[in-house]
């Protein structure tokens, strides 16, 4: 009996560690693999060759996430520019140069970091992407909320596009019919 309350302890502390840590298993939902971000970029932007992808490449999962975006940029024939943001200083200095050195037509925030999910940077991101017409792909609901084009998520294994429809109008985009079943307008603002 000891043992078994014993455990039963452990397993709420370790409960509580990652909630505080990561959320609710609400909050945990996986990321989109870039197969699907890419393909739901493509859905949305059909004329785009290059994105440019802002990430902090020091991440733990970087090597595997960069095969997978090297499978899923010649599956879908785009070229993707990664952009390494480390810093905050980063995010501004690559931007400019995606936007002006790779004249890129979608920008993608593959995951949140603590350099991209800053306010500072998250704010700069949104407002200067819609400036230069570049929609920007976020990666989670808040950024569409706050003004990013759309977001890209699975739920239960289940694909879902999440938009902010005047992002979408200022910047001329619809949603394709085909994908409509799967998207859920998250701001009008």
């Amino acid at each position: 009996m000891y043992l078994f309350k014993r455990l039963t302890i452990q397993s709420a502390v370790v409960i509580v560690t990652v909630a505080a840590l990561f959320g609710t298993p609400e909050a945990l939902e996986p990321a989109a693999t870039p197969l699907q971000s890419v393909y739901m970029i493509k859905q949305l932007v059909p004329h785009a060759k290059t994105i440019g992808l802002m990430w902090k490449q020091s991440d733990d999962a970087s090597s595997t996430m960069i095969e997978q975006i090297k499978r899923a940029s010649a599956s879908l024939g785009v070229k993707i520019v990664i952009a390494d943001v480390e810093a905050l200083p980063d995010v501004a200095a690559q931007f400019r140069d995606l936007v002006e050195s790779y004249h890129v037509e979608a920008l993608w925030i593959a995951r949140n970091s603590d350099v991209v999910s800053n306010s500072t940077a998250r704010g700069f991101l949104i407002k200067n992407a819609v400036l230069h017409g570049i929609p920007l792909f976020a990666p989670d609901q808040d950024w569409v909320s706050t003004g990013a084009c759309a977001a890209v998520v699975t739920d239960g294994g289940t694909t879902k596009l999440f938009v902010n429809q005047k992002t979408l109008n200022a910047l001329g985009l619809k949603v394709p019919e085909n994908d409509a079943s799967i998207t859920q307008v998250l701001a009008t603002n």
